[in-house]
């Protein structure tokens, strides 16, 4: 009993640690928006963040939603799924990813941009799907408003 008792403790310990891991990230600024309400660069894993993404856009007022808000970009120093693990953060909450293609970019860029590794940097994001359905907690994916070539973004 008290074995498993530990080993909650520290899992959550662990938990508490890992959702607080960016706040010692510093921003490095915000990347200018290029194109009006183009978000075509899609987040990865966000379906393993469902309950933070219900949490962020609220309660269901209808059936789908569209909620445009400000997201982090965050080197994950601590992930070892992807080659180069680039954090999307929401309110302070982990919602996903950027594909790896998009991260390697985003890395080029804070090397450009004389950017420590671990400069957060500000995004516009677009919340959109719905609640699901019965089985489902949600259905809610996100996109950044980036530029294709994101290595050669303007931070302003």
């Amino acid at each position: 009993m008290g074995l498993i008792f530990l080993i909650v403790i520290i899992i959550a310990v662990t938990a508490f640690v890992m959702v607080g891991a960016h706040t010692k990230f510093k921003l490095g600024g915000e990347i200018k928006k290029v194109s009006k309400n183009k978000f075509t660069h899609s987040v990865i894993g966000e379906r393993d963040h469902q309950e933070p993404l219900v949490e962020i856009v609220g309660p269901k007022l209808e059936n789908s939603v569209s909620k445009v808000v400000t997201a982090l970009l965050v080197k994950d120093f601590t992930n070892t799924e992807y080659t180069h693990a680039v954090m999307v953060l929401i309110n302070d909450i982990q919602v996903g990813y950027l594909s790896d293609d998009d991260a390697l970019k985003f890395l080029k860029l804070l090397n450009n941009k004389n950017l420590s590794e671990d400069a957060a940097i500000e995004v516009t994001a677009l919340i959109y799907g719905d609640w699901g359905g019965e089985n489902e907690i949600g259905n809610f994916k996100v996109s950044l408003n980036l530029p294709k070539n994101i290595e050669e973004s303007e931070i302003k």
